[in-house]
C-alpha cells in the first residue's frame, strides 16, 4: 500500500502515456500498465476506474504537455503565417527526434479504430480541433494584413493544414525521411493563396 501512496498521478500517467503511446489503446494491456506503473490492477481502478478512464486521463496529459504552450507561444508571434510554418516544422524535427518513431498519440488515436468510450474519441476530436482553430485564427490574421488573397476560405484552408499535420505524423513513422516531411511542411505553406500583387511580382521577375 505505500508505493499507491507515494506515486503521484503524474508519475502514474506519465508510466501510462509511454505505454499507449507505444502499443496504441487495442495494444495495450492492464497488465501492461501495471507493470510499468508498478501499481496493482485494482489500484488503477480506484484512481481511474477502469482501462478507458486512465487513457482518457493520459491523453488529457499528452495533450495539455504537447500543445498548450506551443499554441500560446505561437500565437503570439508578430507573423501569423511564420507562425504556421513554424508549428509545422517544429512538428517534422520532434517527429525526427523520437527515434522510435511512435508519431503522435493524438493522431495515432485517431487512425486507431479500436473500440473505446465517447469520452476519449471526443477529446481526441477537441485536442486536434485546437490545432485547427489555431490554424484558423493564423490565417484571419494573416488576410487582416494582407498577407493572403481576399477570397481566401479560411475554414477550407484550415482544414487542409490539419491535414497536413496528419500526413507529417504519419509519414514520419512510415518512413522518417527528413527532407520528404519537409516537403511537406514548405509545400502547405507554399500553397496558401496569396494577393494578387505578390503573384504578379513573382511573375515579374
Amino acid at each position: 500500500m505505500s508505493r499507491t501512496r507515494t506515486l503521484s498521478d503524474d508519475t502514474v500517467l506519465n508510466r501510462a502515456i509511454s505505454v499507449f503511446w507505444q502499443n496504441g489503446y487495442a495494444g495495450t494491456s492492464m497488465r501492461d500498465l501495471t507493470r510499468a506503473t508498478e501499481l496493482s490492477t485494482a489500484a488503477l481502478y480506484h484512481r481511474f476506474t477502469d482501462k478507458d478512464g486512465m487513457f482518457v486521463q493520459a491523453l488529457r496529459r499528452y495533450a495539455d504537455d504537447g500543445l498548450v504552450e506551443r499554441l500560446a507561444r505561437l500565437s503570439a508571434s508578430a507573423d501569423p503565417l511564420g507562425a504556421i510554418g513554424d508549428f509545422l516544422n517544429e512538428l517534422v524535427a520532434m517527429s525526427l527526434a523520437d527515434p522510435q518513431h511512435r508519431g503522435c498519440l493524438l493522431v495515432n488515436t485517431a487512425l486507431d479504430g479500436a473500440a473505446m468510450s465517447n469520452a476519449a474519441r471526443d477529446l481526441v476530436r477537441a485536442r486536434l480541433g485546437e490545432v485547427e482553430v489555431f490554424f484558423a485564427q493564423r490565417l484571419e490574421c494573416a488576410l487582416t494584413a494582407g498577407a493572403l488573397d481576399p477570397a481566401t476560405d479560411i475554414a477550407a484552408n484550415a482544414t487542409a493544414l490539419l491535414g497536413t499535420v496528419f500526413a507529417i505524423r504519419v509519414m514520419a513513422r512510415l518512413d522518417p525521411n527528413p527532407q520528404r516531411l519537409r516537403i511537406l511542411a514548405d509545400h502547405a505553406i507554399a500553397s496558401l493563396p496569396k494577393p494578387q500583387k505578390l503573384k504578379s511580382k513573382g511573375r515579374s521577375r
